[in-house]
């Protein structure tokens, strides 16, 4: 009796495609793969289909294999490549550390610049160790809580007629994998997990004092509620919505490229507001608003465009989910002056701590992922930057002797996972 043949898994086709010679880098239509997946998955090959389109928007692994797109609707082609080795294993954090952080040149420190202090560690303690009322601006860019991996690859381009890229005019290219990071962006119950950090920004900051939250589509609208209920509503001012166009499109409903950041004042009667500070954007219509006012620009509105960071930038990190300078240096100059004290408790590759630095104020960073550490070293060097291992040693550190808020603690719904 012959053995039935046991159909492969997806993980096990893509490895092939991205080994095999003559497929390693072609760019595979819908049309050229349908064929393949039915073939070899059967009924299971739309799936399959959308598993691979997942994984090149999130540019995130299936198995061994790297998928990354190109092209938009129609047009969009896919690519396969075998999975880049070195990276460590994932630790207790849940997030994968690589030693290959993108070399770049440190940024150039200004003549008059702030103060920066790195914090390692989880952040909630941390937290409790500083004294009520410190911070003029507190901003944070915790995980979205997209339930998925976030990464990036991190490549080289060189100009070879063989090559798996074609460029401007059509000249080829070809790419090499200099290494990956990653996190798991899931929390079972983020409500829970923001809450007591979002309690501690609130004490942190000074009676004059703003903060800001940036999320995206969804979470926002839980934890606008819950910076309802510790900041008070009458606090929030202002839902900012970040726009940006770069990435594949969705084809089942309208692209997300946007985030969007919440805006609240401890004191809603007393808050900074650097109106002369803001930045000038161009007219639409310049001939309708005359001379003076053209060369002169408009303020922005609470709809900021600005595009990501150039993944071939000299901001570029290779840190996940890096937010570009231009966006936080607008929160920065509005909403502090000269010689404040900042803090970001989720400074990941340090955007902010960069940004507040640069126009003299002085910046407290708290991550736990040793990878961000190892590129905030790297990209603070030219600075007047600090790091230390776990909360302050400062005296007098929170509410209470043991470190505790004296605000009452919220209770929060849980939700279930999506």
């Amino acid at each position: 009796m012959t053995k039935a043949r046991t159909k492969p898994t997806l993980e096990e086709l893509l490895a092939t495609l991205a080994r095999d010679p003559a497929s390693a880098g072609r760019r595979f239509s819908r049309a050229d793969l349908h064929p393949l997946l039915s073939g070899a998955l059967g009924a299971a090959a739309d799936d399959a289909f959308a598993r691979i389109r997942a994984a090149a928007k999130a540019t995130s692994p299936i198995g061994s294999t790297y998928v990354s797109s190109e092209g938009e609707r129609r047009k969009t082609r896919y690519v396969f490549a075998t999975k880049p080795t070195g990276t460590a294993p994932r630790p207790a954090t849940g997030r994968a550390v690589t030693s290959q952080v993108r070399t770049s040149t440190p940024p150039t420190r200004p003549e008059v610049s702030g103060k920066i202090e790195v914090f390692q560690g989880d952040n909630l303690p941390i937290l409790a160790s500083f004294d009520a009322g410190s911070f003029d601006l507190i901003y944070v860019d915790p995980p979205f809580n997209t339930g998925k991996a976030q990464s990036r690859t991190r490549i080289r381009t060189d100009r070879d007629e063989a090559g798996d890229r074609v460029g401007f005019q059509g000249r080829r290219y070809r790419t090499t994998v200099l290494g990956s990071s990653s996190f798991a962006d899931r929390f079972d119950d983020y409500l829970q997990f923001l809450a007591p950090r979002l309690e501690e920004a609130h004490r942190l900051l000074k009676p004059s004092g703003s903060f800001f939250l940036h999320l995206d589509y969804r979470e926002v609208h839980y934890a606008k509620v819950m910076l309802d209920e510790i900041f008070g509503r009458a606090s929030f001012i202002n839902e900012i919505i970040w726009s940006y166009d770069y990435g594949a499109r969705a084809t089942n409903r309208w692209s997300p490229k946007h985030d969007t950041i919440l805006w609240y004042a401890k004191n809603p009667d007393d808050y900074c507001f650097n109106f002369e500070e803001i930045d000038r954007i161009p007219y639409m219509a310049p001939s309708l608003v005359g001379e003076e006012k053209a060369a002169r620009g408009k303020t922005p509105t609470d709809s900021w465009w600005h595009t990501i960071v150039s993944p071939n930038g000299k901001e570029k990190t290779g840190y996940p989910t890096q937010k570009p300078l231009g966006v936080l240096t607008r929160i920065v100059r509005v909403h502090s002056r000269p010689g404040d004290r900042l803090l970001d408790f989720f400074a990941g590759s340090g955007s902010f701590g960069e940004a507040g630095a640069q126009w003299a104020r002085d910046v407290v960073l708290v991550d736990e992922n040793p990878e961000a550490i190892e590129v905030m070293r790297r990209r603070f060097s030219a600075y007047d930057a600090s790091f230390h291992d776990g909360p302050s040693s400062a005296p007098g550190a929170g509410d209470h002797a043991d470190g505790r808020s004296s605000r009452p603690r919220v209770s929060y719904p849980s939700r279930a996972p999506r």
